[in-house]
């Protein structure tokens, strides 16, 4: 039997390998190229961007803080921030010697000090307040302010006056117990009154006569506090203190409407009750010498003195002295033989 090789069949298109030459080559997987070729950075883009987000943001803020200006002028600008200044209150109110009350104290307070007939109430620096209300005379402190809503409400030490000094020429001076000088034409007529004299053939006007200050005349290279006033006054004011003078309005020898300053002797002050009687005090409150009773003793030696057997008016030139602790009747003129 003879053996034959089937013959082979080749295609005119076809290729020894099987594939089809016309047939479209595979796909390959997409490819993702996550790193970009560098280019140049255009440096004047950049900068003009810069500029104009710059440019942008300061006519934002500047735009911004216009309308804030603006709305906080307006705000600052209403009538509820407005305060007219004769509208503050007072605490406690004015002493009742001042003429005209606290609407006369506050506008005499702020024309003093020179200060806005309306406050704008956020806008008040600090002190400012303050320093209106010390710059008045009538004033000894500020003790606080408060600020409640729409209002002011200022609390005040006053400086009262106790004691007068009138000259033959027809100065006129009132004094607080410092002996600081207060304004004459603020004081309530009907209160002056009240208020204590004090004379002396030594007392001279002051050197400096201003509303404030206390009484000082001229010395020999400046001006120098007269003591005697300063005594005298710091005197009415320890007389005229509440209690004492409700005991004074009971009692006629315990009302004393005139003190004479110290003389040249040194015996201190005099004090001249509303029935006439002389009475020696000597040294102000304060100041007195080694073994002399203080004001407050001598007070009621005195007190008791008048309600036992009574401060009697004496001869011309006779006066009535503290010795220790006891009020006596001294006689200047020698006794008739």
């Amino acid at each position: 039997m003879e053996y034959r090789e089937p013959s082979r069949i080749v295609a005119a298109d076809g290729r020894s390998d099987g594939l089809n030459d016309d047939a479209e080559p595979p796909r390959r997987a997409p490819r993702f190229d996550f790193a970009r070729p560098a280019g140049r950075i255009d440096a004047r883009r950049v900068a003009a961007a810069l500029l104009l987000v710059v440019s942008i943001a300061l006519a934002l803020v500047y735009v911004g803080g216009r309308l804030l200006s603006g709305a906080v002028i307006w705000l600052h600008g209403q009538p509820r921030y407005q305060l007219p200044f004769d509208q503050i209150q007072l605490v406690p109110p004015p002493p009742s010697c001042f003429r005209g009350g606290a609407p006369a104290f506050l506008e005499r307070a702020r024309r003093n000090a020179e200060e806005a007939e309306v406050l704008p109430l956020l806008d008040l620096a600090p002190g400012r307040i303050e320093l209106v209300f010390k710059r008045f005379p009538w004033v000894e402190r500020v003790d606080s302010i408060e600020r409640p809503p729409g209002g002011l409400i200022v609390h005040l030490a006053y400086n009262e006056p106790v004691a007068k000094v009138w000259f033959p020429s027809g100065e006129q001076f009132a004094l607080d117990r410092q002996a600081r000088i207060l304004p004459p034409e603020d004081l309530d007529v009907g209160c002056a009154g009240g208020l204590i004299e004090i004379r002396g053939r030594g007392i001279i006007p002051p050197s400096t006569p201003r509303a404030g200050l206390v009484w000082k005349t001229d010395g020999e290279n400046s001006p120098e506090v007269d003591r005697g006033v300063v005594q005298a006054a710091r005197l009415a004011g320890f007389l005229l203190e509440p209690d004492r003078r409700r005991r004074a309005d009971e009692t006629p020898a315990l009302r004393f409407p005139f003190i004479s300053t110290a003389e040249a002797n040194g015996r201190g002050l005099f004090i001249q009750n509303a029935e006439g009687t002389m009475i020696l005090w000597g040294s102000g409150p304060g100041e007195e010498r080694p073994g002399e009773p203080s004001a407050p003793e001598k007070w009621e030696i005195l007190a008791a003195k008048a309600k036992a057997d009574g401060v009697r008016p004496g001869n011309r030139g006779d006066y009535w002295a503290f010795v220790h602790s006891d009020l006596k009747y001294m006689k200047t003129a020698p006794p008739r033989s």
